[in-house]
């Protein structure tokens, strides 16, 4: 192919890698995109629910308001901690230390015949010493009102490969927040979402919530720009491999 003054003529190798990678660059930018939005979404709900007034657990439920309208609302609860069946959520970072999430279930007032229960996470608590020694999670023994945020767990849980829950006491170090599998555990089925104690509430431990942990949607924004920038350059080494300074017919 005559570009002007020079020739393009691909070559069998060059062609074939520029066809599988450049698609993989594309399609990693993509997702890379897709989640930035997510998140941003998370950050801007977030953003417009943590000013609201608190509602009662129980009104609000019975709404019928959808998942997405639940998440961040600021609520508030009666009831009674079980504190003999804690559970310690793993592998949680704060200030660059390892710890746990305590989770305590909370059995709600004026359940009626079916009780109702609900997870509440109380914040974080250092790993200390050694994991054969768990931290002591205290608690009020009596019936408490709290206010908290609603957050929903993640659909599925990730994990590189099989891990056995840590022993057969309490506090029980769990590693993932599965709420069908906690209430089997509990012994009592729990509602389909996790309570965030306030940071004004007392008897609760390190509580620094965010809405999104880890890679925030402008990381995951300039990650895509590193993919897509890749991608470019690929197929401008590929253009210039493959084109030479055509030849005159008096040369």
């Amino acid at each position: 192919m005559r570009i002007g003054p020079f020739d393009f003529r691909p070559s069998l190798w060059p062609s074939l890698a520029t066809l599988v990678l450049l698609p993989v660059l594309i399609g990693l930018g993509q997702w890379q995109l897709e989640r930035a939005v997510w998140k941003q979404a998370l950050v801007d709900a977030h953003a417009a629910r943590i000013g609201e007034p608190a509602q009662p657990l129980r009104s609000l439920l019975a709404s019928s308001a959808s998942a997405a309208e639940l998440e961040y609302r600021q609520v508030t609860v009666q009831g009674v901690y079980d504190l003999d069946h804690q559970l310690l959520l793993d592998n949680q970072i704060h200030q660059g230390a390892a710890g746990y999430h305590v989770l305590t279930p909370l059995r709600l007032n004026g359940a009626g015949s079916g009780d109702a229960w609900v997870l509440v996470n109380r914040g974080w608590v250092p790993l200390g010493d050694s994991r054969t020694q768990l931290p002591a999670v205290t608690g009020p023994a009596g019936p408490v009102t709290v206010r908290a945020m609603i957050r929903l767990p993640p659909e599925k849980a990730f994990r590189l490969e099989a891990v056995e829950e840590a022993g057969s006491s309490w506090p029980r170090v769990i590693q993932q927040l599965e709420i069908g599998p906690i209430g089997q555990r509990l012994g009592h089925p729990l509602l389909p979402l996790a309570l965030l104690l306030d940071p004004k509430e007392p008897e609760g431990f390190v509580r620094d919530w965010k809405p999104v942990y880890g890679i925030t949607p402008d990381k995951h924004r300039a990650y895509a720009a590193q993919w897509f920038t890749l991608a470019l350059v690929l197929l401008l080494i590929y253009v210039g491999v493959n084109t030479h300074r055509a030849h005159s017919e008096h040369e």
